[in-house]
């Protein structure tokens, strides 16, 4: 029990910090108008996931995400009966941190609402940083299937992104110490891009705790809505989903070659070690020595 505390303790941590710190980010950039543009708020996520990577990654490995979760059991990198110790660390981080949001931000909600002539019975800005909404933009016209493709797409390549910097597979990632930077810069670019398109969510969990809190704040009447199980839930599970089988089946093997003693590759297609005349399998180096 001891062991599974740790890992519900590490994602319950992580997960936190994730949505504290980046929902709140969204909060006083709409607010307060103290942030514009997407990537401003991107940058408060990447920075914050790197900064929660480091704080629990010896407790948990560090997820924070349902999908990343998935693409773990699927890629065989975890243990299925680990799962419910992560995805309930997870939502219930997520859950304490969207009430601890409205705790702080209750009285410029009202005021926010009360100058823009907007009420609580209503989609709008305001509303969008805890209940979640597609499009996220006066500009942007998002039908469901185009919101489901870009939430479902990102996190394939999110999951393709993190599978490739902590794969010791890879020898052209950057040093472990570095890997939680990159992984939180994608994130923000990710957000600069679809942000404006569905609020950049990613992560089943990330919306689970603000939308719940939203509900409670007041936003009752629109906290929930038929099509955003499919984007900001069935999409990030499928795209983490096939992220893992991606990454597992396709990229990979591309970091293996099979070679025989001559070290001449066996065949062209060598990296599936299938060919009676290869000896051996290393993984592929391309970087050159000076």
């Amino acid at each position: 029990m001891k062991y599974y505390g740790r890992l519900f303790a590490g994602e319950f941590i992580g997960t936190f910090l994730m949505v504290f710190f980046g929902v709140g980010a969204a909060a006083v950039a709409t607010l307060l108008g103290t942030m514009t543009g997407n990537y401003q708020v991107g940058m408060v996520w990447g920075i914050t996931i790197a900064i929660a990577i480091y704080v629990c990654r010896h407790l948990s490995g560090a997820h924070f995400n349902p999908a990343v979760s998935f693409a773990m059991v699927v890629a065989k990198r975890m243990p299925v009966r680990e799962l419910p110790s992560y995805l309930l660390g997870q939502f219930t981080g997520a859950l304490l941190a969207g009430f601890s949001l409205i705790a702080l931000f209750d009285d410029s909600i009202v005021g926010w609402l009360k100058t823009n002539g907007s009420t609580f019975l209503e989609a709008s800005s305001a509303s969008s940083v805890w209940v979640e909404q597609f499009p996220n933009n006066v500009n942007a016209f998002v039908p469901t299937w185009d919101a489901f493709l870009a939430e479902f797409f990102c996190v394939v390549l999110l999951i393709v992104v993190i599978f490739s910097l902590t794969s010791s597979d890879n020898t052209g990632r950057p040093n472990n110490h570095l890997a939680p930077l990159f992984i939180g810069l994608t994130v923000t670019i990710i957000v600069g891009t679809i942000g404006p398109l569905t609020n950049a969510c990613l992560n089943p969990a990330r919306d689970f705790g603000p939308r719940i809190a939203g509900f409670f704040a007041g936003w009752t009447t629109i906290a929930f809505y038929p099509d955003m199980w499919l984007v900001y839930y069935l999409a990030p599970l499928a795209g983490g989903i096939a992220g893992a089988l991606l990454y597992t089946y396709c990229i990979a093997p591309l970091h293996h070659r099979c070679i025989n003693d001559s070290s001449i590759p066996c065949d062209p297609d060598g990296h599936l070690c299938q060919n009676p005349n290869c000896d051996r399998e290393e993984r592929a180096q391309f970087e050159q020595s000076a």
